[in-house]
C-alpha cells in the first residue's frame, strides 16, 4: 500500500472517530499515536493535511551535500 495512501486513512480514521465521540486520548491509543498528533491532524482541514504531507515529502536533508564522502 501507498505510504501516502496509508497516511490518509489514518488522518480519516481520526476524524471518523471523532465524529462518533471518542476523545483524543481514545483514539490516540486505539491508533497508537500521540495524542497531540491527534490534536494537530484534528485541527487540519483535508486540504491542509494534504499540503502538510506534501511538504514532508519534499523537505531537504541536511547531510545530502556529504552522503558521497561518508
Amino acid at each position: 500500500m501507498n505510504v501516502y495512501l496509508a497516511k490518509f486513512m489514518i488522518y480519516y480514521e481520526i476524524h471518523r472517530m471523532h465524529r462518533e465521540g471518542h476523545s483524543k486520548s481514545r483514539i490516540s491509543e486505539f491508533l497508537l499515536l500521540d495524542r497531540r498528533t491527534v490534536s494537530k491532524y484534528l485541527a487540519m482541514s483535508e486540504s491542509e493535511y494534504e499540503e502538510f504531507l506534501t511538504k514532508q515529502t519534499n523537505r531537504g536533508k541536511k547531510l545530502l551535500p556529504y552522503e558521497d564522502f561518508v
